[in-house]
């Protein structure tokens, strides 16, 4: 209950990089999946849709699995949210995004590429795990403006319960998401180790 609630209320203060039609999906939301127009939507059962259902397992991890039929299917992620139709889970700990796919029997995750992300999350700056140099990068925002980053990992790296220093820069249940509001550092670590530093700084010249 108390990981519902928290995530309502990051739902509640995220930016307009959360769109109408970005949808949490939570362990009481009815799910369905129409074959036919291989899309995900919210309601009642109807006959011709598949009806999945939602629970998250226990131990380390938190994973989300999905039941429907007589079979189900464990997830990587602990946040799933639609997307235009699509079941989108974010694996937070290894900061990447899959699709949950229907191959006609079972549904399976397929990861995103760089580019689908960036259409999910247009408002970002993608921030490449491979583009960092000693742990360390710079990035730009415009003078007395706030503006968002993402952090996607494109290598074999583990991000377990790493964390945003400040903590104000973290507004959502998406791990890697982070608004940058004023010039300075940014640190993503791990309690402190394996620490990934941020450099944020103005760009004075206008945006096109």
């Amino acid at each position: 209950m108390k990981k519902i609630i928290l995530t309502l209320g990051l739902l509640m203060l995220c930016s307009p990089v959360f769109a109408d039609n970005m949808k949490p999906v939570l362990n009481s939301t009815q799910l369905l999946y129409s074959p036919k127009s291989a899309a995900f939507s919210v309601g009642a059962p109807v006959d011709d849709m598949i009806s999945l259902s939602k629970r998250t397992s226990t131990g380390t991890g938190n994973y989300s699995i999905y039941s429907y039929n007589d079979n189900e299917v464990m997830l990587g992620s602990d946040y799933e949210f639609l997307y235009n139709g699509r079941l989108i889970s974010c694996h937070n700990a290894d900061l990447k995004f899959f699709e949950l796919v229907y191959n006609g029997k079972i549904f399976e995750e397929k990861e995103l590429t760089q580019g689908q992300v960036k259409e999910i999350f247009p408002d970002a700056e993608i921030l490449l795990i491979s583009h960092f140099i000693d742990n360390k990068t710079t990035v730009r925002k415009p003078a007395f403006e706030k503006k968002d980053f993402l952090l996607l990992n494109d290598t074999d790296k583990y991000f377990y319960k790493y964390s945003f220093r400040p903590q104000s820069v973290k507004y959502s249940p998406v791990a890697g998401l982070f608004k940058a509001s004023s010039i300075g550092k940014i640190t993503f670590s791990h309690f402190g180790q394996d620490k990934y530093t941020i450099y944020v700084k103005n760009n004075f010249r206008k945006q096109k």
